[in-house]
């Protein structure tokens, strides 16, 4: 079922003079023997705030629900903080290729002005969404790269030509304290390319372009679809894979181009799924799958028919670090299987596309499509779990876009064992490279930095 919306969507724009994307439902059929991509596979759907500076700022909010992009306008943007009300104008339905546009929409038009992918990923609701949306209330969880956890849209006044709705973010584990910087202050730059609004408007020629190159500009890749990733290549999955390793060093790089991870103090392993069984593969190549059997089979479970996987087996301790001593403890347990999880940092390869070549911002993403996909366990087998978390032994390495010292800081005082710099454009490369970078936390570190958890 599709909305009549989209025909608000089209009569409001001159695709003759606007980069935004036509709903290819309505191109030619000499155009339009791709089918539109499809950002998830199965039940996942995909949801993306864009950050708009027309006639006044505000954050585009939009969630996939029967082919389309159900949209609202928010002027002050979302909020991170539990019960904080942050204004929504439901807005004309936009088709899916919207999702991927970030670029300039010339002055003149309707919202002219530039636009930045602030954020997007996967978004599961609670409940029936259409029935949901019928009543006023809708309830969901996000998996994204800034939104993450649980959600409410709530109407205020039913039969208004632009219902008026309230978006709130629910009381978990991903809610921020009120004294907290707003997110929309603190991250700012696109998910998908890194930039900024000023950056966009000067890059003015790096418009939006299908993935069919119908405008000037790179394609911009989307989440899920291994072969949209720059420098993805077919390949057979590879039978070895060196790993790339990290450089020590003393203090954290400067500057947005460095994600920052947390340290984790476990056991390096290349993941490797293919005819439906997964393999753990130590870092010289050992296969120790049959030392964590249940692991492997939960692995196996992921939504890829062949996969590469970088990460480390851990076990967290009661404040939520690794812990060596506790993962040596448990090898070997069977009382211990459930302890023992996988936190996956990167994505070599996904079903028949090496995308080692791709910059790693965009493996990342790839990564947590892929992890946002995953089945629901078969037991629940943490009280702890995160809301819209899938099976609670397999987790997503987070990040940080620059601010490294403070990263640092935060996480040594946190008693972590350091934290790993890492290029946001470069490739994957075997072996110890620069674009890796590992600090070590002092024991003497007492630093306290708020805003991170």
């Amino acid at each position: 079922m599709h909305s009549t919306g989209l025909r608000e969507y089209e009569r409001k724009r001159d695709f003759t003079r606007t980069p935004e994307p036509r709903d290819r439902r309505t191109q030619p059929a000499r155009r339009s023997r791709a089918k539109a991509p499809r950002i998830a596979a199965g039940p996942a759907l995909q949801f993306v705030v864009q950050q708009h500076a027309a006639r006044s700022m505000h954050w585009d909010f939009r969630l996939e629900l029967d082919g389309v992009l159900k949209s609202w306008a928010i002027p002050k943007g979302p909020s991170l903080v539990a019960g904080e009300r942050r204004m929504a104008a439901q807005t004309e339905d936009h088709p899916l290729e919207y999702a991927g546009f970030e670029g300039v929409i010339p002055k003149g038009e309707y919202g002219g002005g530039t636009v930045v992918v602030w954020d997007r990923g996967f978004w599961k609701p609670i409940g029936d969404p259409r029935r949901g949306l019928a009543r006023g209330k809708l309830d969901f969880t996000l998996a994204g790269e800034k939104l993450r956890g649980r959600w409410h849209l709530v109407r205020m006044r039913k039969g208004e030509r632009r219902p008026g709705w309230l978006l709130i973010k629910g009381r978990d584990a991903h809610a921020r304290s009120a004294s907290a910087k707003s997110v929309v202050q603190s991250e700012t730059r696109s998910v998908i390319s890194g930039r900024g609004l000023e950056e966009v408007a000067r890059d003015a020629d790096r418009t939006w372009s299908s993935r069919t190159g119908a405008r000037g500009g790179r394609a911009v890749s989307e989440p899920g679809d291994p072969a949209a990733l720059r420098g993805a290549r077919r390949s057979p999955l590879p039978s070895k894979v060196q790993l790339q390793l990290a450089t020590l060093v003393d203090a954290p790089p400067d500057g947005s181009e460095w994600l920052h991870e947390i340290k984790l103090d476990g056991y390096r392993m290349l993941c490797r799924i293919g005819r439906g069984s997964a393999r753990l593969l130590t870092r010289n190549g050992l296969d120790w799958t049959d030392r964590f059997p249940d692991l492997t089979a939960a692995l196996a479970e992921l939504p890829a028919r062949s996969a590469l996987l970088d990460g480390e087996v851990v076990v967290f301790d009661r404040e939520g670090r690794t812990s060596f001593q506790a993962l040596q403890g448990a090898l070997g347990r069977k009382s211990s299987a459930d302890a023992v999880h996988f936190t996956a940092f990167d994505c070599l390869y996904l079903d028949g596309r090496d995308v080692r070549a791709a910059p790693l911002f965009e493996r990342k993403q790839l990564l947590r499509a892929l992890l946002s996909r995953a089945p629901a366990p078969r037991v629940s087998r943490s009280a702890k779990a995160s809301e819209g978390d899938r099976d609670d032994r397999i987790h997503f390495s987070e990040h940080v876009v620059g601010r490294g010292a403070e990263f640092y800081a935060a996480a040594c005082a946190r008693g972590v064992e350091g934290t790993v710099a890492k290029r946001a454009d470069a490739p994957y490369r075997a072996g110890r490279s620069r674009a890796w970078l590992k600090i070590r936390c002092s024991r003497r570190q007492e630093f306290a930095i708020a805003g991170f958890t």
